[in-house]
């Protein structure tokens, strides 16, 4: 089921959604079905067009990243970072191995943990196919690179994705206060994962994106670029998520 739930949610981002249905548009031009072909053919392009504007990534990001407000100085004893991926090649430093959402997870786990010095921190996530180590194991390279004592950390590395994340440390913690670290696109998902257990904890979210800018509207707003695009498909992947979850209940 987990390996099915990850090509799906591969498969349904914009980009290769949208390639999938220009493929098919092709296939029906190639049968002589030409208004069929050539409008999933336009609503394709269109799709795709809109997803890479500025506005549109942002209003589909905006009610996920700021569902939760950032961690306020609120007393904890754990800290919980979620996995988000690596790399293996020893010729790199740690911090390019990780990827950029896990280093800028862990780049505020240990910001709060400075707030929390008594406070362990809990990191998870599995190795993955063709990978020896884990992610966890990967964060806590980092985290004693950053000077975080061995002694305040906890490794999970068994845990393939966010619920079964959950799962695991709900029994670790036992109800005291924990921080929950992870992107603030997936905050609201973890959170539902959280409130399933019924768990109480602290929302921590980082790595916000739709961040305010000042200024007016202008031309830039029109011009579709590639990260608008990831930021659509990112939103897209979490509103799928939630709707799976929903689903499930």
């Amino acid at each position: 089921m987990f390996y099915i739930k990850w090509v799906l949610g591969h498969l349904l981002k914009p980009l290769p959604a949208c390639l999938g249905v220009i493929l098919l548009a092709l296939i029906f031009v190639y049968l002589s079905d030409f208004t069929l072909g050539y409008a999933l053919l336009g609503l394709s392009v269109v799709f795709l067009y809109l997803l890479s504007l500025k506005p549109v990534a942002f209003g589909l990001l905006k009610p996920l990243e700021f569902r939760y407000s950032a961690y306020s100085n609120t007393p904890v004893s754990f800290i919980h970072v979620l996995g988000a991926g690596h790399v293996e090649d020893a010729s790199l430093p740690i911090t390019s191995q990780l990827s950029y959402t896990s280093c800028i997870r862990m780049v505020e786990a240990v910001r709060i943990w400075h707030l929390n010095p008594q406070a362990i921190i809990l990191l998870s996530g599995y190795s993955s196919l063709g990978r020896t180590r884990s992610t966890a194991a990967m964060h806590q390279e980092l985290a004693l690179a950053l000077g975080i004592p061995e002694k305040c950390i906890e490794v999970f590395e068994t845990p393939r994705d966010t619920e079964e994340e959950v799962k695991l440390i709900s029994e670790r913690i036992n109800n005291q206060p924990v921080a929950v670290v992870t992107t603030a696109s997936h905050m609201r998902r973890t959170m539902a994962f959280y409130q399933k257990e019924k768990i109480s904890v602290i929302p921590a979210p980082t790595m916000h994106v739709s961040r305010k800018r000042n200024g007016t509207l202008s031309f830039s707003y029109f011009y579709p670029q590639e990260c608008y695009l990831q930021m659509s498909a990112t939103a897209f992947h979490e509103w799928i998520g939630l709707l799976w979850m929903r689903l499930k209940s």
